[in-house]
């Protein structure tokens, strides 16, 4: 490797997917496309060869990767701090490329991606540790970083007047949604209407708002499904939620929290949902609605952060702090098949703004132009 080679960081091989390790995901297919010299680095125990495969991913790190095992150390956060560091000084000092959140602090050629400063602006919603382990890091890293990358004007500017990053230093690389939808999809995944919600189950995706709302309507036939994981023992009012309702029958409960589920799956939820529901309370760019608009699902999002910025017209928007807001908007969205057809429309169009491809080309513009 050389200077002017790209390297990625692939530590997101080894993490539950969500939405910012979809990013990394698609992004990373298309470099791989685009680029083939490009170089994916990634610590043992990977969670999808199939992904790793793909890319060609090679494994660095394992000795000192299984003694933080064995201390019981973040094995992967070691490894992206100290192994991928000495690994990349040892091999020409490649342009280092970190798609999610965080980059190795001792490795000055970074170019960082910072999804979102939700920890800075909302600490409430996590776990002190994970507080405490952004806040050291993160604003270091963007001080020393090449370039920053991040996902919505909305997240830019937050990053600029929180972090003190002049506006140069950052560009706008949005997401897009990438599910293979077809119209004729698969057999309904229940036999009856519902409205579903995808997201990680943490505090500021706004479950419990959503819950309260949902009860709220008179239809009895009507089932909430709630799609999604997270460390949700941190978060006691979530946990207690999944837990009072995953042992019921679907049959005689209205609301199913479902878990993790594959891409084919979720396509099939989404196609097949009368509606989309994200009243979340902070988002960087918001993927799952995209997703959903892809799939042909009218949405219901939060008029908050980016999400206006993402969805503009294609969306009905609630206030997310307003339970009997979400509940009317819900009403509205169900009862409305012209409003549905309108968004179904819309979102199709919007979705049309959005290329994995296009975003993977401005990144490797800011490779270059930071060389």
């Amino acid at each position: 490797m050389t200077v002017a080679t790209l390297a990625v960081n692939a530590r997101f091989l080894t993490q539950t997917v969500s939405g910012t390790q979809r990013f990394a995901i698609n992004i990373s297919r298309e470099l791989k496309r685009l680029r083939p010299e490009t170089i994916f680095l990634s610590p043992p125990e990977v969670k999808n060869q199939q992904i790793a495969t793909e890319l060609e991913a090679k494994v660095i790190g394992t000795r000192n990767y299984r003694t933080y095992q064995k201390l019981k150390l973040p094995a992967d956060l070691l490894w992206e701090q100290f192994d991928l560091p000495r690994y990349l000084g040892r091999h020409g000092y490649p342009r280092l490329l970190n798609l999610v959140n965080l980059a190795p602090y001792l490795y000055t050629n970074n170019i960082i991606t910072i999804h979102d400063i939700v920890f800075k602006l909302y600490p409430q919603y996590f776990s002190r540790r994970f507080v405490f382990l952004y806040n050291t890091l993160v604003p270091r890293l963007a001080r020393r970083a090449r370039h920053i990358i991040t996902v919505s004007q909305h997240s830019k500017l937050d990053i600029c007047n929180h972090l003190l990053i002049r506006p140069d230093k950052v560009s706008v690389v949005y997401n897009a949604a990438k599910l293979k939808y077809s119209a004729n999809s698969q057999e309904p995944p229940y036999p009856w209407p519902y409205i579903l919600s995808v997201g990680a189950l943490e505090p500021r995706k706004n479950i419990p708002r959503l819950i309260a709302a949902f009860q709220q309507l008179a239809d009895k036939n009507l089932r909430l499904i709630i799609t999604g994981e997270g460390k949700s023992h941190i978060f006691k009012e979530i946990s207690s939620l999944k837990s009072s309702h995953k042992h019921q029958q679907p049959e005689s409960d209205r609301i199913i929290f479902t878990g993790f589920l594959e891409d084919q799956k979720l396509t099939n939820l989404y196609t097949h949902a009368i509606a989309f529901c994200y009243p979340s309370l902070y988002e960087g760019f918001g993927l799952p609605p995209l997703e959903a608009q892809t799939c042909d699902c009218p949405v219901l999002v939060s008029h908050r952060t980016s999400l206006p910025e993402i969805f503009g017209s294609s969306a009905l928007y609630c206030d997310p702090e307003d339970t009997d807001d979400i509940a009317n908007k819900l009403r509205t969205l169900i009862g409305d098949q012209k409003l549905r057809a309108k968004l179904k429309q819309a979102g199709k169009k919007n979705c049309l703004r959005f290329n994995w491809k296009k975003s993977a080309e401005k990144i490797i513009e800011c490779c270059h132009r930071t060389c």
